[in-house]
């Protein structure tokens, strides 16, 4: 009852959205929205809606049908993509404007709670315009083509799609100072994200595709767990990033150590959905074949492990002293944790691969300098940052030398095929797909001599580093006449 209690304070008996609600539905604003929003869907459905008619055939109907079902979904994606952050983007931002934030957290009302208020309030919004375009999608019923559970997939897809939206606008929210600014930001992140939306769309909507993994337009898995689509993925992923902008504003709003540890909680649950969901990708691409020499799969995992372990090492910074203290208490601002994460996740290809009773030829050298890269690098950013650039973040440092490292090889590519002057063993990146030629076409002595080479340089580089680092440490200094 405790729960139910809580839960209700979070969401449907928060004070923030009953009040939130009584105003906004009074206003205009809400059903202006709405119309237009009818109005557009229904200007476009009548100009579609005559053509399917033409042919009386009933498995044409029912192909037109679906047509008319993506087409309005594909419209509903683009207006609510344009009128989601609007509802949010000057909800926490307004409150400062009006000098009224602070007064509100004197109350007995937590950040959470007001985030929460302010999110819920979209939540109903969004509900109310996908509600009402519904009789609309009915017409799919009666010509055929979409199921029940194809069209609830759908319009769940495009709530979560709406409340991405939402929370970008939250979060800019929560971030400026001003309404204005806000909006921009809101808009530019929501404009620059749809670029990825026709690659998913792409994939989604595929009838045919060449792997095991099911790409097909609706599927849910109640009763084939082990089915696998680019849809529940994006469930998986786009309840993530809700998860996190919402408590990414929560902490904007009040900085306090359980949101670090909460936003650290919710990587962890995506790093063991995406564990899952990999090793379900595995068991249905390779199993029963043997075609294993080739395995990009796993280079992809090492390199999100390298990319990734450079943000979790840089421990998080609180402004007061006790929440400071509450987060140092915790597991996750260790960066031995998150080090024994990437070494553990590196590990779970080699296991499944070993499970699945699969040929590993390469798998074993890429493992190995993943493993000792993860060790390597990271130590050798640390000596460099205290001894040069003690003010900037360890990520920052971690990324520029990521991207020098991929430099050099990149000016070495206009060298003869062969030259050390390409220096492949430079870049990690690029010596795991050196070590990871599945064409077949490098000799198996070359890719053991840029392993060979990869850890002596990395090795020298910690070596210098960590000199250079000793030395201005114990150097003496230095007096002001």
């Amino acid at each position: 009852m405790k729960f139910l209690h809580s839960l209700a304070g979070w969401s449907w008996n928060n004070p923030v959205t009953l009040k939130e609600l009584r105003i906004g539905l009074r206003e205009r604003r809400i059903f202006i929205l709405q119309t237009v929003y009818l109005c557009f869907l229904l200007l476009v459905s009548l100009m579609y809606l005559p053509n399917m008619f033409v042919t009386p055939n009933s498995e044409q109907l029912a192909e037109r049908g679906k047509e008319f079902f993506f087409l309005l979904f594909a419209l509903q994606l683009m207006l609510l993509l344009v009128t989601a952050p609007a509802l949010t983007c000057g909800s926490l931002s307004s409150e400062r404007e009006r000098h009224s934030l602070d007064m509100v957290l004197a109350s007995r009302i937590t950040s959470g709670q007001l985030v929460s208020g302010k999110l819920g309030f979209a939540a109903y919004c969004l509900i109310l315009l996908l509600a009402s375009a519904l009789p609309l999608a009915s017409i799919c019923f009666f010509l055929g083509g979409v199921t029940l559970w194809e069209a609830f997939a759908c319009y769940f897809e495009l709530f979560l799609f709406g409340m991405l939206a939402a929370c970008v606008g939250l979060f800019s929210s929560a971030r400026e100072s001003r309404s204005n600014y806000a909006t921009v930001q809101s808009y530019l992140l929501v404009l620059a994200s749809s670029f990825l939306i026709p690659f998913y769309l792409a994939l989604r909507f595929e009838d045919h595709s060449s792997t095991h993994v099911t790409l097909g337009p609706y599927f849910w898995t109640f009763n084939q767990v082990w089915e696998l689509s680019v849809y529940h993925f994006f469930v998986g992923i786009a309840g993530y990033l809700i998860s996190f902008l919402f408590v990414k504003a929560r902490h904007r709003v009040r900085p306090e150590a359980r949101n670090l540890n909460a936003m650290a909680g919710l990587f962890l649950l995506l790093y063991l959905f995406c564990l899952a969901w990999a090793a379900g990708l595995y068991s249905l691409a390779y199993s029963g074949s043997n075609h294993t020499d080739q395995d990009p799969l796993a280079v992809l995992i090492y390199l999100a492990h390298i990319c990734f372990v450079g943000f979790f090492l840089n421990p998080g910074q609180l402004e007061s002293r006790l929440e400071q203290q509450r987060f140092r208490a915790s597991p996750f601002s260790r960066p031995l944790f998150w080090l024994g994460l990437c070494v553990l996740g590196c590990l779970a290809p080699m296991g499944i691969l070993k499970m699945l009773a699969l040929k590993q030829d390469f798998s074993v050298w890429n493992l190995t300098f993943t493993l000792f890269f993860l060790g390597v690098y990271p130590l050798s950013v640390r000596f460099f940052q205290r001894a040069w650039l003690p003010r900037w973040q360890f990520a920052w440092v971690y990324y520029a030398g990521l991207v020098l490292l991929q430099f050099f090889p990149a000016l070495g590519s206009f060298s003869a095929q062969g030259s050390y002057w390409r220096m492949t063993f430079v870049s990690p990146f690029s010596t795991l797909f050196s070590l990871a030629d599945w064409s077949g076409h490098r000799p198996y002595n070359d890719r053991e001599e840029i392993f060979v080479l990869a850890i002596g340089f990395h090795l020298l580089l910690m070596l210098v580093l960590g000199a250079v680092y000793r030395w201005r440490t114990r150097r003496p200094p230095q007096s002001v006449a």
